[in-house]
């Protein structure tokens, strides 16, 4: 390996490991402070689990104290990405900036390697630096993606449940109580959100603001009708089993619609892997011999 790129890394290593000496010498007041008001077991508690896994996120959240953002109203707007993602983290905020950060330097190292091998500096270390700083947006836009699709998923099986629930007898809140623990192993997904929801109506807030957080929480359409659904069912005194059943069975045939418009555009995405992929293949098996023997002949001699 070069020396330059050795000393670039134990440079790298060395500012790293002086910021975070500077900065535990700043916080070492406050912690003292912190561990004298707590009680030996609080303070036990405190430390959290030892392991990679939570000294990743201690890194994460050191490194994101320079560049958190100042306004509240982009704070609010990764929270609620966030929120969408299925995260409620109190350090999520931090965590995802900190991890911005790391990524960064980690893709500018990257980079500095690649155009050390391959010579193209004005290349590599933009294209490292760029990756770096997307990739924990790019995590967290599929991680939405992936949340709402979960959700979506167990959404006909909890209507199909809580239509039996109510017709049983059970009031909505309770209906939902159970459905939460009904399918916290085939959909866990969904099931925490009907649990926080079911929590909200237990410690004081209203069914209709329950309701509408659970919609405005995880910004998926499907749970977002449903509340307001079961909102004004509840308004206008209409009978919540047969609104249950009518949107169970809406929301079955827009799944049966979208699968059936799926199904429509295979053929056209199956052209593109047919044409680079398939055709080549085959015109290299049927027609290859008789080029080679036509290569042979004595017209090409």
């Amino acid at each position: 390996m070069d020396n330059s790129i050795l000393l670039s890394i134990c440079a790298f290593g060395s500012v790293m490991a002086v910021y975070f000496w500077v900065t535990s010498l700043f916080q070492g007041d406050e912690k003292k402070l912190r561990d004298r008001l707590k009680a030996d077991k609080g303070a036990a508690a405190d430390k959290g689990p030892v392991g990679f896994l939570p000294l990743i996120t201690r890194l994460g959240l050191a490194a994101a104290r320079p560049f958190m953002p100042k306004k509240r109203e982009t704070i609010s707007s990764v929270r609620r990405n966030l929120g969408y993602a299925g995260i409620y983290s109190p350090s999520a905020v931090k965590a995802l900036y900190g991890f911005k950060f790391i990524f960064l330097l980690v893709g500018l190292i990257g980079g500095y390697l690649g155009a050390a091998i391959t010579g193209s500096w004005a290349l590599c270390v933009p294209i490292g630096a760029l990756v770096g700083v997307y990739a924990p947006v790019l995590w967290l836009k599929h991680r939405i993606k992936i949340n709402r699709k979960l959700l979506e998923i167990g959404l006909a099986d909890a209507l199909d449940l809580m239509v039996v629930c109510v017709e049983a007898g059970l009031t909505l809140d309770s209906a939902m109580q159970r459905i939460g623990q009904e399918l916290a192993f085939v959909h866990p997904t969904l099931s925490r959100e009907l649990g926080i929801a079911h929590m909200e109506t237990r410690v004081g807030l209203t069914r209709s603001d329950a309701l509408r957080n659970l919609g405005t929480r995880t910004g998926s359409p499907g749970l977002q009708s449903m509340a307001a659904m079961l909102v004004q069912a509840e308004r206008f005194g209409t009978s919540i089993a047969s609104a249950l059943r009518v949107h169970a069975e809406g929301l079955r045939l827009q799944r049966q619609y979208k699968a059936e418009e799926m199904a429509s555009t295979a053929s056209v995405k199956m052209s593109i892997p047919l044409v680079l992929f398939i055709f080549p293949a085959t015109f290299i098996v049927l027609a290859g011999p008789t080029v080679i023997q036509l290569l042979r002949s004595p017209l090409f001699k």
